[in-house]
């Protein structure tokens, strides 16, 4: 198989070729490395593709729905032995003790893991910076940054590497990647993928794995593959009516959408942004859907202040365990400044802050989940802002303190945080573009447990927008 061929297939388009024995694993395998070959020295998003992974890939069709389709995974703990080190000097040569139960159900639907990543410095810093392997750079301008902490996953998606990667959302890790590199970040609602066997909720209830895609029938059939509770998890979520791949079939009958585009940060939105999200609004409406002009109204400056405290206790505990696994103790010179930041405050904390954080984060998931009850979907945003330059944000540079860490967050996190506190399903999609050829994300927020009429409506502007045919310069194609 041709790049040129490769590249326009979905995952599910690859695992058909597969199912149909017109392609192999093996030969999918070989395209990615080509692939990493032709682009990666120019963007950095895969630190390294595992050979011996590539070299067991098979000429015969592994388990359905995906057949033994080779994929990368984000440099966090995923599979048993493979690397995973967060982005981080300090975590050097650490390696995953289990295998993540989304990872063992993604398995199981035959995907191979064949290679990890880049991402921001445990996942912290909404810029893919790191002193470990360096900047990703964007696909569509390598100039410009990817967001993060998902970044090299979206880049690698954006530049024809793989059609999906695997990522995860702790804040908008997903969906901030996904809308600054023109691909498809879906975070599904609390417990919808299992964080077994590190946790129930990860990082306190705020974080899911995923994947980030380019078309939403991926989206939709990993979800299928991904979605249900395992054996100690402490609460199951609601399954679905019917299969998620099934529903994206047929569009949403008409809805009441709530579109918002006052920040709730107070970080400016910047005009190319509101005029997409204003777009947006104008052809849901012509789809035939209700369109009101709403918001959500809560105290936000509580709200953020909660945030840093979970943040930073998570933080800090997670850096004292990782310390004792490696034994070896925290060196401040191994860790950027964002990082040092958060860890520093999160021990100045006491359990009473804690507590009184996730009261916070209690109360706004009430006011936002009654606003939900009155729309079936609310549009914003994702970001504030298109991508920035390399270096704007880097995670490293000195003086940080809890506050200016998430005064850097603020133009990525203005939108998408509040959903990973309510636990509610949210995703951006690549519906708008800058002038300049730069793309804008749309953010979909539901109800919890509504990720089908997300994946629905996305369908149905995915018919209209057809993104999934755009191409950056930085490209599999473009050599």
């Amino acid at each position: 198989m041709k790049l040129a061929d490769y590249a326009t297939f979905d995952g599910v388009g690859l695992a058909e070729l597969i199912r149909r024995r017109e392609t192999t694993p093996r030969e999918i395998g070989r395209c990615i490395v080509e692939a990493v070959n032709a682009v990666n020295p120019r963007i950095n998003a895969v630190i390294e593709l595992y050979a011996d992974a590539i070299a067991t890939l098979g000429d015969q069709p592994g388990p359905a729905p995906f057949y033994g389709l080779p994929t990368l995974t984000k440099d966090f703990p995923i599979e048993r032995g493979r690397p995973a080190e967060f982005g981080s000097q300090f975590a050097r040569g650490f390696k995953a003790g289990y295998d993540h139960a989304f990872w063992t159900k993604l398995k199981a639907g035959g995907l191979a893991n064949v290679g990890r990543t880049t991402t921001s410095e445990f996942g912290i810093a909404a810029a893919t910076e790191s002193s470990l392997y360096g900047a990703t750079r964007n696909p569509w301008d390598p100039e410009r940054g990817v967001a993060g902490s998902s970044g090299g996953a979206a880049a690698a998606i954006a530049s024809g590497i793989v059609p999906f990667a695997q990522g995860a959302d702790g804040g908008g890790s997903i969906r901030n990647p996904a809308s600054f590199c023109g691909v498809v970040g879906l975070k599904p609602s609390r417990g919808r993928v299992s964080g077994a066997p590190e946790s129930n909720a990860p990082l306190l209830g705020l974080a899911t794995a995923f994947m980030l895609t380019r078309s939403i029938r991926d989206a939709a059939t990993l979800l299928d593959l991904a979605s249900g509770a395992v054996p100690g998890d402490g609460y199951e979520i609601a399954l679905p009516a019917g299969s998620y791949a099934e529903a994206i079939k047929l569009p949403p009958r008409r809805l009441r959408i709530a579109l918002c585009k006052t920040s709730w940060s107070g970080y400016p939105i910047e005009p190319e942004v509101r005029a997409a999200v204003d777009a947006v609004g104008r052809q849901l409406e012509q789809l035939g859907h209700a369109i009101v002009e709403a918001s959500p109204v809560f105290a936000y400056e509580p709200y953020l202040d909660a945030q840093k405290v979970i943040w930073a206790a998570f933080t800090t505990q997670s850096l004292d365990e990782l310390a004792g696994l490696l034994h070896r103790p925290i060196d401040e010179t191994c860790l950027q400044q964002t990082t040092l930041a958060a860890y520093r405050y999160g021990k100045t904390l006491d359990a009473a802050r804690l507590i009184s954080a996730l009261a916070v984060y209690d109360q706004v998931t009430r006011v936002v989940g009654e606003f939900l009850a009155g729309f079936d979907v609310l549009v914003t945003p994702t970001s504030p802002t298109t991508p920035e330059k390399v270096g704007t944000f880097g995670p490293d540079r000195p003086g940080h303190t809890i506050d200016t860490v998430f005064g850097d967050l603020a133009p990525k996190e203005t939108f998408t945080a509040l959903f990973n506190a309510t636990g509610s399903p949210a995703m951006s999609l690549p519906l708008g573009w800058t002038a300049s050829g730069l793309p804008i994300g749309v953010q979909l927020a539901a109800a919890f447990g509504r990720e089908d009429l997300l994946l629905r409506l996305g369908a149905a502007l995915e018919a209209e927008h057809a993104w999934t045919k755009r191409r950056p310069p930085v490209h599999i194609t473009r050599r």
